[in-house]
């Protein structure tokens, strides 16, 4: 799924895919950790999903409803 989510938000970006007004699939936060992987926040519909793609592979580390993830949203420096 979240090797979808991916694909689909890359395709997104480069196609002009998202209508006006629509936030179906948006990238929150985007962190390079090395020369080849990638650890993404992406907000896809209801949920929030975390995940790190790299040369291995992609991996799932968390998944959470946007209200909760709103809710437990802390600002940085708090």
């Amino acid at each position: 799924m979240s090797l979808c989510a991916v694909l689909f938000v890359k395709y997104a970006r480069k196609h002009g895919i998202n209508p006006k007004g629509s936030d179906n699939v948006k990238v929150i936060s985007s962190l390079r950790l090395t020369a080849r992987d990638i650890f993404l926040v992406v907000h896809c519909g209801p949920d929030v999903m975390a995940f790190t793609i790299g040369p291995h592979g992609t991996c799932l580390l968390g998944r959470w409803n946007y209200e909760e993830w709103e809710k437990n949203k802390t600002e940085p420096g708090s």
